[in-house]
């Protein structure tokens, strides 16, 4: 019982984890990704308003008139943070927008290590010029197939390898704009790999925490559940000897007086009580892991032909009709005493609340991707409120009046759902319309 729960709790809480770190990798990573591309369209953009270079530089002055004006403007900024620094007292003030100029010195810097191509195309596919020029890694010849390879597909703007590339109507037909961004796509690529390992580790240390602190964080859930299948296992063996002391008297009383309405009453609720009891008793077992079934060979078809046998004179007893379509020769590897119980279980349930004059059926057939399928459908009067799948609530009745005219205990498929999960089957309820319901096992 720990053992299941604190793996269930390591699992959601290592899921849950895992989800709020990719989510976070994710989005950081994209963010910077995005980054990379604005930076890139930015300066295209810069590149496509000046018509195919950055403003105040040209191919042929190698851009000497903006490293003037670059060192002029460091010159005229580095009096001003001199003046602002000195000032009185020797503080500095506040007021200087530093950032700003240092944006400037950015802004101004672009030109010099930006990497950019341009080809211009007509409008008969030919080129008509090349601008390699601000470009060392790209000959002419490598531009103008870049360039028509990004034309055959069509698309206007994007990656080609490393390039950030746009393409934009000109004069003489179309212009294409390449910048290099490998310097960014690497950079981007390593804080990809070191967030993703990063994250990868953090995940690791958490999981090891979660581990070792998990004991802790479900003791209280187990003592609690322990304390509980103590106290229903002992109130059980508690209940059974007045149950015995009470079914003796009834039958003395019998002997002497005659069997009466009175004495068939209590003999019926006795035998209700110890059936419950040994229910209670059979699902605390199964909680604490303390049932094992003898697992053998066996014959399903035979074995519900056999167990449902008495259910056909139960049902006619009760107004109804069961109608068995079994097939035969279906095999599988379980415990006869348990699956037969699982059918009386299911019968039993079907009989009780099938509606009056209804047929039940009880079909068993393979199923096409292996394993067996048992079904048990009928009608009923008004179909469960809510999810189905309560049914297998111990306790639970449809009905909240808790109606004791049909004998039920709300435990009985509980035991059911218990015996299947343990032969590696599923179980569920589900309906077929508004006033049939099927239950449905299926065994490997």
């Amino acid at each position: 019982m720990e053992k299941r729960l604190r793996q269930k709790f390591v699992l959601v809480a290592m899921l849950s984890v895992a989800a709020a770190l990719a989510l976070i990798l994710v989005v950081i990573n994209v963010v910077n990704y995005q980054s990379v591309c604005r930076m890139a369209d930015d300066r295209i953009e810069a590149i496509i308003q000046n018509g195919g270079s950055f403003p105040g530089v040209s191919s042929a002055d190698g851009g000497q008139a903006d490293q003037e004006e670059m060192s002029d403007a460091s010159v005229v900024i580095l009096k001003e943070l001199s003046a602002a620094y000195i000032g009185t007292s020797g503080l500095f003030d506040r007021s200087f927008d530093l950032d700003k100029r240092v944006a400037d010195i950015m802004d101004k810097e672009a030109p010099y290590d930006t990497r950019y191509f341009t080809v211009i195309v007509d409008d008969d596919g030919a080129i008509v010029g090349v601008d390699v020029n601000h470009v060392a890694a790209t000959t002419a010849q490598d531009a103008c197939t870049y360039a028509l390879q990004v034309s055959v597909s069509g698309a206007k703007h994007g990656f080609y390898g490393a390039y950030r590339y746009r393409v934009v109507d000109a004069d003489e037909g179309s212009l294409y704009v390449f910048v290099n961004c490998s310097r960014e796509l690497s950079n981007f690529e390593a804080f990809l790999g070191a967030s993703a390992a990063i994250g990868v580790g953090a995940w690791l240390l958490v999981l090891v925490l979660v581990v070792i602190f998990s004991r802790i964080a479900v003791r209280p859930i187990v003592e609690s559940y322990r304390k509980q299948q103590r106290f229903i296992t002992d109130a059980s063996h508690e209940i059974k000897t007045p149950l015995a002391v009470i079914a003796a008297a009834n039958d003395v009383m019998e002997i002497e007086a005659g069997e009466s309405e009175w004495t068939q009453s209590i003999a019926a609720q006795v035998t209700r009580l110890k059936s419950l009891t040994d229910r209670l008793v059979f699902l605390a077992r199964m909680d604490e892991g303390a049932t094992q079934f003898e697992k053998t060979d066996l014959d399903l078809s035979e074995l519900a032909e056999y167990a449902s046998e008495p259910f056909c004179a139960v049902a006619e007893s009760r107004g109804k009709k069961l109608v068995r379509n079994l097939e035969s020769g279906l095999h599988v590897q379980g415990d006869i005493s348990a699956l037969s119980q699982v059918v009386e279980l299911l019968l039993d349930n079907a009989t009780r609340y099938a509606s009056d004059g209804s047929e039940i059926e009880l079909a068993l057939k393979k199923r096409s991707r292996g394993g067996v399928t048992l079904q048990v459908s009928n009608a009923v009067d008004a179909m469960p409120e809510g999810d189905l799948k309560r049914l297998f609530d111990r306790f639970y009745r449809a009905d909240t009046s808790r109606n004791s005219q049909t004998g039920g205990s709300g435990v009985g498929l509980s035991v059911a759902q218990a015996i299947v999960e343990a032969h590696g089957g599923s179980i569920r309820a589900q309906a077929l319309d508004a006033h049939t319901i099927c239950f449905t096992v299926t065994l490997p």
